[in-house]
């Protein structure tokens, strides 16, 4: 029998060194009735998991996969929210109301106007929250893909690295039991619709035997859903967009859509299931990815004629419809070593790996990198010198953010894809993040958070939306489903 003390310190120290594959608290816990479950660990779980273990509920958090962390570990890391204070230090103003209005923008006025509104407006505490637990992050904001003024805010720890490990350290200090390898299969309910519990599909290893079975778990106060989208499910991405059938995706595996599918079997609402982002990105198939396009203030795209075809800081949707529009493996992206050295350290290194692979190209001048690219040199550094010469002039073609000239060699290159990032689409929430059924009304006992919901975006999402998104409502719905009042 492990010794408990010694158990959770070899989990805290496999923490700290990136490990995610927690198998804990599952020891110490062998009843199956807790008073929350929630089901997937990822930035949305964790922080409803560890908010309802916080009020003194008795928590379950289930993972389907063998190591937790989900979409988050994979995101850039941003945390989109108003903070006139960190903001004022770099001249901008800025609002909940004005976070509102562009996320009502941007996603089409297809978001449900009271839910973006309670996000907007608890996006700041929610951010402090985190801090409290820990979390350092940069002092100045950054702007993000789809956003008109700085307000992502970027952790030290590189991706979501840092909300990760914090907040599942946190959640084993305070007892939370983690069960890792666990796929909800059916929702379970009571004579009145009330959702009462889960059944489960266990795994587990014997040198190579694979072992499955059948678990059941009660819930006395509720079940929140965290388990992501279907980014990971190319069937249903090309159900719901055709025109993506083939498109290869960044998400994290688990996302197939499972659990959305078995709340839509208790008579769960949709909506917006066929609003699918893609991001220009380059093949992740060597387990590393080369993005050159993380500082939209300093790299441009361009087409296989060596031409810019458009303004790099619009919305998401906007960017992989123009790239579409090409053949595909046509489209370019070209910066410079300014921007590549202004990186967190795991882009950075991916990008250096790129060179290996051929996935991304460098070069001391921009007539050489056009002829590494099989561009019109011509053509390159025409449009590389025209974006300088308007930058200077304070004219540029970037809209709404603040373009630096792309004049510190050696330049860098990477040939851009399209890779499904996010299914903005899902299952229809309250402000409080009740799941609502296909009449309107609430499915008691059943809350959801994160990117298997529906009701945020619209059908498109602003870069930094998505982490603040999943960490805010998981919060919303841990106080919720322990009955507590709003912050």
């Amino acid at each position: 029998m492990v010794e408990r003390r010694t158990f959770c310190k070899g989990v805290a120290l496999s923490l700290l060194a990136g490990a995610t594959k927690p198998t804990f608290a599952s020891l110490f816990h062998a009843e199956n009735e807790f008073d929350v479950i929630v089901v997937g660990a990822g930035g949305a779980g964790l922080a409803a998991a560890l908010t309802a273990v916080e009020a003194k509920a008795r928590v379950l958090l289930i993972e389907k996969m063998g190591a937790i962390g989900g979409n988050t570990l994979r995101a850039s890391g941003l945390f989109n929210a108003a903070d006139p204070e960190r903001q004022a230090r770099i001249g901008v103003k800025d609002s909940p109301q004005w976070h509102f209005d562009q996320m009502m923008k941007s996603g089409g006025g297809k978001g449900d106007p009271e839910v973006v509104r309670r996000f907007v407006n608890e996006a700041l505490p929610t951010l402090h929250w985190l801090e409290s637990l820990g979390i350092r992050f940069l002092p100045t904001p950054m702007t993000t893909w789809g956003a008109e003024w700085p307000r992502g805010h970027k952790p030290l720890q590189p991706r979501g690295q840092a909300y990760i490990r914090t907040m599942s350290s946190a959640c084993i200090k305070l007892g939370v039991t983690i069960k890792t390898n666990t796929a909800l299969t059916d929702l379970l309910t009571d004579a009145e619709g009330r959702v009462t519990g889960i059944r489960t599909v266990v795994t587990s290893y014997q040198g190579k035997h694979r072992r499955q079975r059948t678990m059941v778990y009660h819930a006395k106060q509720a079940v929140i859903l965290t388990a992501g989208g279907f980014g990971a499910n190319s069937a249903l991405v090309a159900k719901y967009r055709p025109e993506l059938s083939g498109i290869p995706t960044d998400n994290n595996p688990g996302n197939t859509g499972g659990v959305l599918d078995a709340a839509m079997r208790i008579g769960a609402d949709t909506t917006g299931l066929s609003y699918i982002q893609c991001v220009p990105g380059a093949p992740e198939g060597r387990g590393f990815q080369v993005r050159l396009d993380l500082d939209i203030g300093r790299v441009v795209m361009l087409d296989a004629n060596g031409r810019r075809f458009i303004d790099e800081d619009l919305s998401r949707g906007e960017l992989a419809n123009a790239i579409l529009k090409h053949p595909k493996g046509s489209v370019w992206t070209l910066t410079d070593n300014a921007s590549v050295n202004a990186m967190d350290q795991i882009s950075r290194k991916d990008i250096y790996r790129g060179l290996q692979t051929g996935d991304s190209i460098r070069a001391d001048s921009l007539e050489e990198i056009a002829t590494q690219m099989g561009l019109p040199v011509n053509e390159l550094t025409a449009s590389i010198r025209q974006f300088n010469d308007e930058v200077a002039q304070g004219v540029g073609k970037c809209g709404r953010v603040k373009c630096c000239p792309i004049n510190t060699p050696p330049y860098w290159a990477s040939r851009v894809i399209l890779n499904v990032h996010s299914t903005m689409g899902g299952l229809v929430i309250t402000p409080d993040a009740e799941v609502k059924d296909k009449t309107g009304k609430v499915i008691p006992g059943l809350f959801a958070a994160g990117e298997i919901t529906g009701s945020v975006h619209g059908e498109n999402r602003m870069g930094g939306n998505g982490i603040a998104d999943a960490i805010t409502f998981g919060r919303i719905a841990g106080k919720a489903a322990c009955h507590l009042k709003p912050s």
